[in-house]
Parts: C-alpha cells; sequence; structure tokens
C-alpha cells in the first residue's frame, strides 16, 4: 500500500512538472511580457495557458482536477470573472497548492442560508456543497440547472418524481409544474423535514400544497378534479387534529411518488388504500381485509367498498361528529349506497329490502327521529369486520346473535331462537305477519268505507231535510233538559279523548317523524327520549281511565249503562233499516233507545281496541323482558298489530265519532253533551225516541203517583233508570 501511494505521488508530480515545463516554454515563444508580468483573468487567459492542458488532468480519484475546459468556462456564469477572484494567490508562479476556494467570499447571503439549511451545518460543508450542486469551473444559471443537481445525489426521489403527475407534467412541458424548490423550498434555504421551519416538515405539509391546490385559478386551468382538497383537508378530523402525527397529505398521496389514483401503482388507487391508511391504523386494516368487503376486494371485486367509500376521501369525519357518514345516525344511510343500488344487488346476489325493513323498525324509525343511540347497522354487522351471516364468527350468525342483540336487550334470544331481524311483513315469507296485516288493510277499508259511507249519506239526507224546512233548527227556546252524561263519566270521556289524541299524534311521531307535523318534536330532542315518556304516560292514563271505568260498571248507573249497550238482535235490524233509510229504500229511520246501533259500535269497538292497544303496547314498552319469554315474531306481531290498530282506531274516530258529534247536521258546530253533560227534549225525541217516550211515561207515572199518595196533582220531576229531567 506503502509502494501505490509513493508511486501515485511521483507520477502525479511528474505530470505537474511536465505541465510547468509547457507553460513556461509557451511563455518563452510568446515573449516576457506574458511569461512574467501578466495578470490572470478576463476570462483566465493567462492561466488557461497551462490549465487548458489536457495533460493537468489527472487519471486516478484523488482531488479536484487542474484541468480547465475553456469553452465551459465561457459558457458559465463566471465567465469574464478573473481566476485569482476564486483562486487566492494564483499568479504565473503560484506554489503547488493554492489555499481552498471560499464561494462564500462573494456569495455571503447564500452561504449562511445553505449554513442553516439541510445541505449546510459547517462553511467547510458548505463550500463542498456549492461544487456538488453548481460544479467547478462549468456553474450554470439555477434556471438551467433545474432540478438535475438534485437528482446528482438524490437519484432514487429523482426517478419517483419524473413518474409522478408533477413530473410528467413537467417532461410533457408545462411551466407551472411542480419542482423541487416548490415544495422544499429555494435551493440554499433547503430544510430538513425534522426542521420544524420547512416546508416539508409533517406541519407544513398541508399549507405547502396548498399553494397551489388552493390556487383557484391554477386548479381550473389544470382541471385538477377535487379544486377545494385542501379546505375539505382542514375541516377533517386528520386537519383539525391536535396530533402531531395526523395524516397530511403526503402521508396518504406520498412525497415524490405521487401518483393519480386511476394509476394501479398510485397509493390512492382504490386496491391500495386498504394498505396507505393501515399505515396508520393496522389493526383496523387488518379486520378490514378479513371481513366479507376485503375478502371481495382482494379478490378483484372493484365494487367492494374501501375505507373511502364509507369515510369519505379528503373530509373525513370522526364517528361521534353528527355530519359524518359513520356517524351513529348516517351509517345506515352509508351502507345502503351500495346495498340498495340495484345494480350492485343483483350482480352480487345481496338480499333487498335490507333498508325499507330496519326503516319500519323501531330501531330505524328511532334513527329517522334522530336518537343517537338506537341501533343501527354497524351496531350488529359489525364496523370493520364485517362478515357474512352464514360464517359462524359473524356478529350475526344464528349463534352468535343472542351475544349481538343482547349488548342493548339482556337475555333476548335466551329461552327460543330470536329468528330473522329484517322482516318485511308484506311478503308471504312472513306468514303471520303477511296474513295479519292483509286482515287488517282489509278490515280498515272495510269498516271505514262503511263508516264513510253510511256518514256520507246521513249527511245527505239530513242537508236536504233541513233544506226543506221539515226539521225546526236547535236553535230554537226548549222547555226542558235531560241528564244525557253524569260529571264522572264527562270526565272519563275527557281523559281518554286527551289520552286517545296525545296517543296518536306520539305514535304517528315515531312511524313517521320527517312529515312537518311530527318533524318538530324530533328536532326538539334530536331523538325519542321525551316522544317515548309523553307517549308512554298518556297510555298510563288511558289504561288507568279504563279501569276506573270498569270500577264504575258495578254501580248503579254503570250497571244500567253496561245494560243499555249489550248488542241486541234488534240492533242488526236497526243497522240493516239504517241503511236502508240513508240509501232512500224506506220511508222511516229506525227508532233507537238510551243507545242505538252507531254508540254500541263505537262503545265496543272502543273496548276491543284498547285491549288491543294495551296487550301490544305492554310487549314494546317492555321489549327485554317480551325477548326473553317470547321468540321475536312475537314482537314483530305486536309491532304489526299495535301500528294498523292505531290506524284503525284513528281513522274510526274521525270518520265515525267526529261527524256524529261536530259535522253532523242535527248537532253542528258541536253535540255539547259532553261538556254540559245536558240533552235537550227536542234533542233526546229526535235522535233516541224510545228513550224520550219511556221517560215521559215514567214521568206520567210518578206523577200519578205523587197524585194518588197526596190527593192532589203532583208537580215533581223524578230519576228514571234511562235519565234525569232537569227543570
Amino acid at each position: 500500500m506503502g509502494g501505490t501511494s509513493v508511486s501515485a505521488s511521483l507520477r502525479a508530480r511528474f505530470l505537474i512538472a511536465r505541465a510547468l515545463v509547457s507553460c513556461l516554454v509557451t511563455a518563452a515563444l510568446a515573449g516576457p511580457g506574458v511569461a512574467h508580468g501578466a495578470t490572470p483573468g478576463g476570462g483566465g487567459g493567462g492561466c488557461l495557458m497551462c490549465h487548458a492542458l489536457r495533460t493537468l488532468e489527472r487519471s486516478h480519484a484523488g482531488g479536484p482536477s487542474l484541468y480547465v475546459d475553456r469553452r465551459a468556462l465561457d459558457a458559465s456564469v463566471h465567465a469574464g470573472v478573473a481566476c485569482e477572484a476564486c483562486h487566492r494567490g494564483a499568479s504565473s508562479n503560484h506554489p503547488e497548492t493554492l489555499p481552498p476556494v471560499r464561494c462564500g467570499a462573494c456569495h455571503s447571503a447564500e452561504r449562511d442560508s445553505l449554513i442553516a439549511g439541510a445541505h449546510g451545518g459547517s462553511p467547510e460543508r458548505a463550500e463542498a456543497g456549492c461544487r456538488r450542486c453548481h460544479g467547478g469551473h462549468d456553474v450554470k444559471p439555477a434556471a438551467e440547472a433545474g432540478s438535475a443537481a438534485c437528482a446528482a445525489c438524490h437519484a432514487d426521489v429523482a426517478r419517483d418524481y419524473q413518474g409522478s403527475v408533477h413530473g410528467v407534467a413537467l417532461a410533457n412541458g408545462d411551466p407551472e409544474a411542480s419542482t423541487c424548490k416548490d415544495c422544499h423550498g429555494t435551493v440554499h434555504a433547503v430544510r430538513s423535514h425534522l426542521d420544524p421551519r420547512s416546508g416539508v416538515s409533517h406541519a407544513n405539509v398541508a399549507a405547502t400544497c396548498g399553494r397551489c391546490h388552493s390556487n383557484r385559478a391554477l386548479v381550473e386551468r389544470h382541471g385538477i378534479t377535487i379544486p377545494t382538497a385542501v379546505e375539505l383537508y382542514r375541516n377533517s378530523v386528520h386537519g383539525r387534529s391536535t396530533n402531531p402525527r395526523a395524516a397530511v397529505c403526503n402521508d396518504c398521496h406520498e412525497s415524490h411518488r405521487l401518483r393519480r389514483a386511476a394509476d394501479p401503482a398510485s397509493s390512492i388507487n382504490r386496491v391500495n388504500i386498504p394498505a396507505t391508511c393501515g399505515r396508520c391504523h393496522p389493526q383496523v386494516a387488518q379486520a378490514y381485509l378479513a371481513s366479507v368487503h376485503g375478502t371481495a376486494m382482494r379478490a378483484g371485486v372493484v365494487q367492494a367498498p374501501v375505507c373511502t367509500d364509507c369515510h369519505g376521501e379528503h373530509l373525513i369525519r370522526g364517528p361521534h361528529d353528527l355530519d359524518s357518514p359513520v356517524a351513529a345516525g348516517s351509517v345506515t344511510e352509508t351502507c345502503s349506497r351500495c346495498h340498495e343500488a340495484a345494480g350492485i344487488r343483483e350482480t352480487f346476489g345481496l338480499p333487498a329490502g335490507r333498508l325499507s325493513t330496519y326503516r319500519d323498525s323501531f330501531h330505524g324509525l328511532a334513527a329517522r327521529g334522530g336518537s343517537p343511540a338506537v341501533a343501527n347497522c354497524a351496531s350488529c354487522h359489525g364496523v370493520h369486520d364485517i362478515l357474512p351471516s352464514s360464517d359462524p364468527r359473524s356478529a350475526v350468525s344464528a349463534a352468535r346473535l343472542p351475544q349481538t342483540c343482547g349488548k342493548c336487550h339482556p337475555g333476548a334470544g335466551t329461552r327460543f331462537a330470536l329468528g330473522p331481524v329484517h322482516v318485511a311483513a308484506a311478503t308471504p315469507a312472513q306468514p303471520v305477519l303477511f296474513w295479519t296485516r292483509r286482515v287488517y288493510l282489509l278490515l280498515i277499508v272495510l269498516t271505514i268505507g262503511f263508516m264513510a259511507l253510511h256518514n256520507g249519506l246521513d249527511f245527505a239526507r239530513k242537508l236536504g231535510r233541513a233544506w226543506r224546512g221539515r226539521l225546526a233548527p236547535h236553535g230554537a227556546a226548549v222547555q226542558r233538559w235531560f241528564v244525557r252524561m253524569t260529571l264522572g263519566e264527562r270526565l272519563q270521556h275527557g281523559l281518554l279523548a286527551l289520552s286517545f289524541t296525545v296517543l296518536v299524534y306520539t305514535g304517528f311521531a315515531l312511524k313517521f317523524p320527517e312529515a312537518w307535523p311530527f318533524a318538530w318534536l324530533a328536532r326538539l330532542e334530536h331523538g325519542y327520549r321525551w316522544r317515548a315518556l309523553i307517549h308512554r304516560g298518556a297510555a298510563i292514563v288511558m289504561v288507568a281511565t279504563a279501569l276506573a271505568h270498569v270500577v264504575y260498571l258495578f254501580t248503579r248507573r254503570g250497571r244500567g249503562l253496561l245494560g243499555a249497550m249489550v248488542p241486541r238482535i234488534r240492533d242488526a235490524r236497526d243497522l240493516i233499516t239504517g241503511t236502508l233509510y240513508l240509501a232512500g229504500l224506506r220511508r222511516a229511520p229506525p227508532r233507537f233507545d238510551r243507545f242505538g246501533y252507531i254508540e254500541k259500535l263505537e262503545y265496543w269497538a272502543l273496548i276491543w281496541g284498547t285491549v288491543i292497544m294495551t296487550a301490544t303496547g305492554t310487549l314494546l314498552w317492555f321489549e327485554n323482558q317480551s325477548l326473553r319469554a317470547f321468540p321475536k315474531w312475537v314482537l314483530d306481531l305486536a309491532t304489526l298489530v299495535h301500528y294498523y290498530e292505531a290506524w284503525l282506531a284513528f281513522l274510526a274516530i274521525v270518520v265515525w265519532h267526529i261527524y256524529q258529534n261536530v259535522f253532523n247536521p242535527d248537532v253542528y258546530p258541536m253535540n255539547w253533551s259532553w261538556i254540559s253533560g245536558r240533552i235537550s227534549g227536542e234533542q233526546l225525541e229526535h235522535e233516541h225516541p224510545l228513550e224520550y217516550e219511556r221517560l215521559t211515561a215514567a214521568e206520567l207515572d210518578a206523577e200519578a203517583e205523587a197524585e194518588a199518595a197526596a190527593g192532589e196533582p203532583g208537580s215533581g220531576d223524578e230519576a228514571s233508570p234511562g235519565g234525569e229531567v232537569m227543570p
């Protein structure tokens, strides 16, 4: 090794000596003025007499070359600069070793900036950096050097950049394509990405990218498809995060290999998105890749959802953000974008009607009303680890369904198999629900249809009779009043009417939360807590009133009321003859006693409806206990019956009861008996002629008995089994 070093040194000295001899010979031939007194400069004319010789170009790898290419020097930015301006002590007879070149002597600002940046650190390193980037004598203008200088040290990065959207644009002649300096800063001020002041430090990346991507004019000129990407990111969970390692632009798009989403090699290509997101969320990515969605994606199903399909791209929001597509109130709509899309369902054989059956269930109704706590798709199927129900690991498999439902309904399915969850009552696949629904719909159509026909004929008949003046107006003075309802009966009626109205309103508010009469209630509380409390409170009032009425039926007057309400054969005949009369097929209407078929139909329908609604409502109120005691189809049946019975009761009240006591021309604008408790003798004789005759006959008998007992005419009024005469 020592011999080799000495040999190289001798060779170098020989080359230098030979060059110096050549210089001296040239100087002698040129004349003494050049050889001794010429000053190197003005393009290095004197110095180049020696340094332009190829013999000074070293053939080994040690030290800088002493050869200077005249053409490169003349083409450089230093053309015309004297040699000694850089090489201090240079002369026609300078020593073998000159002081090192100091670029900072002329470029002090650039030197100081370089020292403070990633490429400096010390004056010596900064000076070496000058030569690495700018070269020796062939220093090019910065505009000509471009990114080629960076590529000399960063070859891998340069290759990645050339294949990126920015590099391709630059190669295609786009003058606005981003280059190294646009992100890393000016050449001499380049700082490490670990420096908080660097434009490519983690905290500053979004602002650096935003210099171009928030420039609306530039975005429009280049047809960038997401013009507000930076603004969307800043409002996202990543952009608003206080975590110093929260994802920024290059975490997803990469720094230098930034490619279009359609490029299979792009980090934001659909098939690569799970891996990209998995860099920060490895456990989530692992669960997703094992799920039904991840399995399909890896099998090449391009329609399979990936992270961005559910969470969004730039405007990613957390699950607790009400505007997030994965918030509790939005998950169902997010899932339905695929599961309700006809093309996707048909292609992959997905079951139809999942959204509609969920929306019609209590969970779906509560979610539509804004409840933040009710179960949604993710509550049962999982979030990232979604598996088909046929997979034993699935949260909705038959074996694990009780455990899944038990998270909210402890003990559900412990005695009976829960059965299907997405239940469509309108399909024969659920025969009990299917036929119950059909029977109720038929019952509603026939019952309400008959009521509407009956009342329509009644209205037309009475309107025509009033027009002909055959019935004296009820505004005429009357002499006598009869008791129709006692105070206790009026209280029962009032509580029943109030609780029924509240139940109907709050019940339909659950079923139709978006409809304008009910939407305010859902918005008021962002859920169903108050609606449920009001609904259940009204149910308690109604049941308590019904029980009080049962007790009342054991009183003397109550027994008389119940006896008068018992259906008889005569009522069936009256229904037929009354309908024929209203249709114009009979001359005289039926003659009613205390209660006719109109009141009896209402009363027994009320009893029937109260029992049905109380039974089904109790099952639904205590759903946890019900699911422990019964299979789920029992609750599905209770839900269906409760809903359609509510419609039947509501329509019956509107079409039958409201007409008879409000819009009936005989009592319009209202039958005031439910408030005053009284009925005029004229109205009683018209509506209940048999009761009127019975009461007046009893009155005459009482008067006769009083006369016989006192021996003189009596004048007192006595109470009768059917009612009380009031003076």
